[in-house]
């Protein structure tokens, strides 16, 4: 098995607060870039067996990934369809309290999805990606108590 993509990011906010920003409130921070809708609506649903999915306007779907288990609010963990062979890689977000922060963990693995020799070179992708979505995340948790312009955050 290749090594995972990791990354972590310290946030002032207690851990319950991180992981619903991170989870219920999705919507509002995850960079429009990243997406493959215009105007769509990102979910994650927090609970074992929800999507993760982005919808478009139109009322199309697509289908991100799912959750595998979902501990509130400590670890989140779910499949990740997106750039990958069919079959999911695994994404693990855990919420660690860290005095009056919260130390926030992603860990991005190859899993089952069978990348095998291709896997170096997508977890390259998936660690620029990390690069952008962490930090667009960590401004929605400075701004979360207060609507952002048109409630999407800038990237």
């Amino acid at each position: 098995m290749n090594e995972p993509v990791r990354k972590r990011v310290r946030v002032a906010c207690d851990a319950s607060h991180a992981f619903t920003v991170f989870t219920s409130r999705i919507d509002l921070w995850w960079p429009q870039g990243h997406r493959r809708f215009a105007r769509s609506v990102m979910v994650l649903e927090a609970k074992a067996g929800g999507m993760f999915a982005e919808r478009a306007p139109d009322g199309e779907e697509f289908r991100m990934g799912e959750v595998i288990s979902c501990d509130p609010p400590r670890e989140i963990r779910y499949s990740w369809y997106p750039g990958g062979t069919g079959r999911p890689t695994l994404v693990e977000i855990r919420f660690t309290a860290d005095r009056d922060h919260t130390l926030v963990e992603v860990t991005h693995s190859e899993a089952e999805s069978g990348l095998g020799t291709a896997w170096p070179d997508r977890a390259r992708l998936f660690d620029r990606n990390w690069n952008i979505v962490l930090p667009a995340y960590e401004r929605a948790l400075q701004g979360s108590d207060r609507p952002v312009g048109d409630g999407k955050v800038p990237v």
